[in-house]
């Protein structure tokens, strides 16, 4: 099991943006930790990969 996973992730951004903003959580996508659909889910807003 990972951690943290998606529950986990989910509960902290609960939690507010002093804790997990959308950044923060954006960098999971790319790790394999949470995909793009579950990050929409988490925040109501489509992943955008950061910018180089």
């Amino acid at each position: 099991m990972t951690y943290p996973n998606f529950d986990v992730l989910k509960m902290q951004y609960s939690w507010g943006k002093m804790f997990m903003t959308d950044e923060f959580l954006a960098a999971y996508v790319p790790l394999g930790t949470i995909t793009a659909d579950q990050y929409k889910e988490i925040t109501g807003t489509d992943y955008k990969p950061a910018e180089a």
